[in-house]
């Protein structure tokens, strides 16, 4: 084995020290964080393998103790991914077959290309379960803020359009999570299948039990073909991305919200999550909520590139997709640091009422509704249109607002009667009350408790696996 590899038979000449360098140094780093993965299901395939009598007991005990060895190291951070052997398949065999010979046997029936898809998927179910959270902690901090109710200025085409509530607007973005939250699990769903036993890419003709390592690996099912479970490696992943770059969207456009706000003096920014200027003594910048803004990009780029990796490959595996590997990762971890601050500044921010009645009364942010009320008095809407445009037109003339208009006036000027209560009603520009009654946070995602029955059965698995693993090691 002139290579000094696990798969040198066939080579005379060893391999230059820079190709690892060039195919594995970054993807060491990355496998760093499907080390556990990667363990538990060799722990799944060898416990299946002595299940059908491909190995004997007493040789499977063998490498389940090392790999339990192994397992203790990784969880504590201990077991570092040497890129000199490629990846962590070969560094935990590696490993293992220093600790006991039987070792070689241990991949027997399988190869590194399901055991990459193996790795992905149960990495993925955790990073779905994780970013869950944090977007159900983001839910949160909008139920918080919205605790505090007071009137709201929206806007189209960034000019203001009609009052509403802080608890309509955080409502708003709450559907987005919500929805956001849905993709994921649906998502879950699909990559909760297992592709242990897909081999290279036809399967293997040892008499493996997919069923059983899909149960000790918390999957709902074996996939259905070995050449899709192979070939498909980088879809999940990009259906991921595509979820994450949409949730990244939402933050950003709630970002966005805050800082056009701040702008405006509507709202104050939090001092624990903004920063100064090394030259303008004055100011106080959004820089966390700009930075949400920028990652959402990231995210667009990362799902863009995992895409176009895929779209001139054929079926099998190819080396192309190892990069999707650094697109999911390096996507869960800024997703997950974009969530966590949201979730924190949400809550401290600080609505500026005056500032806000201002903004609604000098935008007549209540014309619609006053043109509203003169239709219902049986005036056709397009002809209360024009009267109210007109009223608008006079009111910015005089520096008046809509709301100290006087009834007996509209009600000359429009040829209808209006109680002067009505007319007050609709020109005020707290609807709070309205709002906050039409647009309730609920108290919980109703993806609250699948989130809590995914973890269930994950830890119901595990708890499985070891005590099968256990049977086996005495």
């Amino acid at each position: 084995m002139a290579s000094g590899k696990l798969w040198g038979g066939r080579f005379e000449k060893s391999q230059a020290d820079e190709l690892f360098q060039f195919l594995s140094a970054e993807d060491a780093a990355l496998d760093q964080k499907l080390a556990v993965y990667d363990i538990e299901g060799s722990l799944a395939h060898v416990a299946m393998l002595s299940k059908q009598k491909i190995l004997s007991k007493g040789e499977a005990a063998e490498i389940l103790s090392a790999l339990l060895t192994l397992h203790a190291s990784a969880k504590e951070g201990k077991f570092i991914v040497d890129p000199k052997l490629e990846d962590v398949h070969m560094n935990v065999e590696t490993t293992v077959t220093k600790i006991t010979e039987n070792g070689k046997k241990m991949h027997t029936a399988r190869s590194r290309n399901d055991q990459s898809a193996l790795d992905t998927r149960m990495y993925m179910r955790d990073a779905i379960n994780e970013i869950s959270g944090a977007m159900l902690n983001l839910q949160s901090s909008l139920l918080q803020l919205s605790k505090s109710d007071l009137p709201y200025p929206t806007y189209t085409h960034f000019q203001v359009a009609m009052p509403a509530s802080v608890t309509f607007w955080a409502h708003s973005h709450w559907q987005e999570i919500e929805r956001d939250l849905a993709r994921l699990s649906e998502l879950y769903a699909r990559a909760n299948l297992n592709p242990l036993g897909s081999g290279a890419v036809a399967g293997t003709n040892w008499p493996i039990d997919r069923a059983y390592t899909s149960k000790l690996l918390g999957f709902s099912a074996p996939t259905a073909n070995p050449m899709d479970s192979v070939s498909m490696r980088g879809e999940l992943e990009a259906e991921l991305l595509s979820a994450l770059t949409l949730s990244m969207v939402h933050c950003a456009k709630m970002a966005e919200d805050i800082i056009l706000l701040a702008n405006k003096r509507l709202i104050t920014l939090p001092d624990e999550y903004s920063t100064g200027s090394s030259m303008m003594p004055q100011k106080k910048n959004p820089d966390p909520l700009e930075l949400v803004r920028a990652k959402a990009a990231r995210l667009l780029g990362y799902y863009v590139s995992c895409t176009t990796i895929m779209k001139g490959l054929p079926s099998g595996y190819q080396k192309d997709t190892q990069e999707t590997k650094f697109y999911m990762i390096s996507g869960v971890d800024t997703a997950l640091g974009v969530l966590s601050i949201m979730a924190k500044i949400l809550p401290l921010l600080k609505f500026n009422e005056a500032k806000i009645i201002e903004e609604l009364e000098e935008g007549y942010a209540c014309a619609t509704e006053f043109a509203d009320l003169l239709a219902k008095k049986g005036v056709p809407f397009r002809k209360a249109h024009e009267i109210t445009g007109s009223v608008v037109k006079d009111c910015i003339a005089n520096k008046k607002y809509l709301s100290t208009l006087n009834a007996v006036d509209i009600s000359k000027f429009a040829g209808v009667p209006i109680p002067q209560r009505e007319l007050d009603a609709a020109t005020s520009v707290d609807k709070t009350e309205r709002f906050a009654a039409a647009y309730k946070i609920p108290a919980q995602s109703e993806c609250a408790k699948s989130l809590a029955e995914r973890k269930k059965s994950l830890d119901a698995a595990h708890a499985l696996l070891m005590k099968d693993v256990k049977a086996i090691t005495g």
